[in-house]
């Protein structure tokens, strides 16, 4: 199997959407190395979950929900999500994510409950991938209701608890490292159902020249060295150019395709 190369324009052709994504001419002029999930790729995931429409949906690495927000506005999914409840650490045991936050700026009640332990920070510096910031886009916009928020570790979670078709699109988004983003796409496609969309954020085709952080290192290689397993269960894996996002279709079946047919009726 390889990657090839999708523009966003013709996602629609490549999926079958109706709908068309509308590009902004900003996005199209700016650097990769400039973009933004929050203001870049978050039109393009929309755009997969309002025409795909999953009824389930499974995310790994919640942080502090926005892209699980992505999903919830855009169709009637529910949505299970995998997160460390104490957050991800680097190497050197500093947070992977956190800031400082202004005395003015408002946080989560139980989030101010929460002791600041990392060296040097000042008080009002916060963990925001770890408790009482964990999924807070998705609570404040009272859509918890339709969130099952999981909290452990994706390497110890036992995906043999779902049935092999229970989810139809999934995302890897979690740790970055080569050996969480495997085990991760491991476990994803062993619960999507034949036809499902399986997705991946910070990666991009490496031949292209870039000149962006680590954090994409470690999903582009756990693709790139491992394409012939995706092989035996996508039918299709392609970059949206541009962006960081990388699509798989898993390999359908006349079984699913008659059985999602009866069911939607």
């Amino acid at each position: 199997m390889v990657v090839r190369e999708v523009s966003a324009g013709r996602l629609h052709e490549v999926l079958g959407f109706p709908e068309k994504l509308q590009t902004l001419e900003t996005t199209l002029e700016k650097p990769l190395a400039d973009f933004k999930m929050e203001v870049d790729d978050a039109p393009i995931f929309r755009y997969l979950y309002r025409n795909f429409s999953p009824r389930r949906h499974l995310e790994f690495g919640t942080w502090e929900g926005a892209g699980v927000l992505l999903c919830l506005e855009e169709c009637n999914a529910t949505v299970w999500t995998v997160n460390l409840l104490e957050g991800e650490l680097r190497p050197n045991g500093t947070w992977a994510y956190g800031r400082e936050f202004s005395e003015s700026e408002p946080l989560p009640e139980w989030a101010r409950k929460q002791t600041v332990v990392d060296s040097g920070a000042t008080r009002n510096y916060y963990q925001t991938d770890s408790r009482g910031f964990i999924g807070r886009h998705y609570l404040e916009k009272n859509l918890g209701h339709r969130v099952c928020q999981i909290y452990c570790d994706s390497r110890n979670w036992d995906s043999s608890d779902f049935p092999p078709d229970f989810f139809d699109t999934v995302l890897v988004d979690g740790g970055h490292t080569k050996d969480v983003v495997l085990n991760d796409t491991k476990k994803g496609l062993a619960v999507l159902r034949p036809g499902g969309l399986i997705m991946w954020h910070d990666f991009y085709v490496s031949d292209k020249p870039f000149a962006g952080g680590s954090s994409l290192v470690g999903v582009v290689e756990a693709i790139q060295e491992n394409l012939s397993f995706l092989g035996t269960y996508l039918s299709d894996l392609f970059w949206i150019n541009p962006s960081w996002i990388l699509v798989g279709v898993k390999k359908d079946s006349l079984f699913y395709r008659v059985k999602r047919t009866l069911f939607s009726r």
